[in-house]
């Protein structure tokens, strides 16, 4: 259609879809400021673009970036367009961290508000062309389509563990355990750990309540599913710490080596064997801040996570030897007040390595 001698059509052309997203307009060059998509709890999903890093995504959410500015512990004051990968520690640009699969879900969403604004104006000249083509001997009909394509939604799930900095009060979410705030950067292990103990806490409650009602033997699986789970955490976390530790202190094929499962095997299930290998590669004493009461605690404890992970509570010959306290055949004993100290315990040996170096901001002496 020649529109010579009309005003230039672009000059008419109404951003409707665009519109909403125009952060700035010069002339017809827009700069647009797309939101990324949202997790039901208002987390954004972001990636480590470390590739060696695992299991790279996290979340990041709503927080108070004013808070924690003054804190020794921040790598950087909150708010900023930086971020910290909470596996790894890689520090990077935020926009260095944008999933790529949002990436691609911006671009989709700006298509669509482009595509409909273009159906709009040709439905805007359609209507103006049949109008003029409209008589009595004949009609010549423009009919736009693609109207009707619906807006691109995109979902995107809430990670399992969802979480607050205690420095800057940053809202974010990891697979299960992280190392690091994204926002600040400051060490967060401790952080993760009392979510640990706190899940503990719930099931020692539970086991309490239903004990008159549903018997004994119920409360004593729950309190043994308690202890577990601190052992479980508490080895988790002694493995993550010492794997990041290596990772920092040697070489990448040194750390590959010392890191491998056949290295480390299972010695954090065991109190010698666990500080035999922070001590041998590392050079930390994990429970030397233990006083002898809390260390046998931590000790026994450990002891019993075989028994009642594998041989259904009933005290058997190894552990009738090494702890002597029961007899063989017999229920180990579970108490609600020794899960609880024993949780304690191993949350601050958790605390305790994340005073390492290597956790702590650069400038920290």
């Amino acid at each position: 259609m020649d529109f010579r001698g009309r005003r230039d059509w672009m000059s008419r052309f109404q951003y409707r879809e665009l519109g909403r997203l125009i952060k700035e307009r010069r002339g017809h060059e827009l700069t647009l400021a797309v939101p990324l998509p949202t997790s039901p709890k208002g987390m954004n999903n972001l990636r480590c673009p470390s590739d060696a890093c695992q299991p790279r995504v996290f979340q990041l959410g709503e927080g108070s970036p004013a808070m924690g500015e003054s804190d020794p512990r921040c790598r950087r004051a909150p708010g900023q367009p930086l971020a910290t990968c909470p596996y790894c520690g890689h520090d990077d640009d935020q926009e260095a961290f944008f999933h790529p699969d949002d990436i691609e879900a911006i671009k989709e969403q700006v298509l669509w508000a482009a595509s409909r604004d273009v159906a709009h104006a040709l439905e805007d000249v359609a209507r103006g062309f049949n109008r003029r083509t409209r008589n009595q001997f004949f009609s010549v009909t423009m009919e736009v389509k693609g109207l009707n394509t619906p807006r691109p939604f995109f979902h995107r799930e809430d990670l399992l563990r969802d979480l607050t900095c205690d420095v800057c009060q940053r809202r974010y979410g990891v697979y299960a355990i992280g190392l690091f705030c994204p926002d600040c950067g400051a060490a967060n292990l401790h952080v993760h750990f009392e979510r640990e103990t706190a899940l503990v806490a719930q099931q020692i409650e539970v086991a309490q309540a239903i004990e008159s009602e549903l018997g004994n033997e119920l409360a004593y699986r729950i309190l043994g599913n308690a202890h577990e789970d601190v052992v479980t955490a508490l080895e988790t976390y002694l493995k993550t710490a010492y794997r990041f530790l290596v990772r920092k202190r040697y070489s990448a094929a040194e750390a590959l080596q010392f890191c491998s499962k056949k290295a480390i095997q299972n010695s954090f299930q065991n109190i010698d064997r666990g500080e035999r290998l922070f001590r041998q590669r590392l050079n930390i004493e994990p429970f030397g801040h233990l006083e002898p009461s809390a260390l046998e605690r931590l000790r026994v404890n450990l002891e019993k996570r075989h028994l009642i992970g594998h041989n259904l509570g009933l005290v058997d010959d190894a552990y009738a030897q090494r702890v002597g306290a029961e007899a063989v055949g017999s229920n180990v004993p579970l108490v609600a007040e020794e899960v609880s100290a024993f949780a304690e315990v191993a949350s601050s040996v958790v605390a305790r390595l994340e005073t390492q170096a290597e956790f702590q901001p650069a400038t920290a002496s």
